[in-house]
């Protein structure tokens, strides 16, 4: 794996894991609100396994796993 590739990839899992940190914090505090929404957990579930699934290929891409590059 190039340099190059691996910032985008350790900007793109940082950029997505920040804001799914602050979406975590956000549905957490919404579920004490008198009505609390599903969106805001959907949301943050959401930013989780986005960022999941990057730090996944980001993984297999510096081990140069097969199929890696597929894509």
């Amino acid at each position: 794996m190039d340099q190059r590739k691996d910032l985008m990839y350790q900007a793109m899992i940082g950029f997505v894991g920040f804001f799914a940190f602050l979406a975590v914090v956000q549905a957490v505090l919404n579920l004490f609100s008198p009505e609390p929404a599903i969106w805001p957990g959907l949301f943050a579930g959401a930013l989780v396994l986005l960022t999941w699934w990057l730090t996944r290929r980001w993984q297999r891409l510096r081990r140069g796993a097969p199929n890696s590059s597929a894509r």
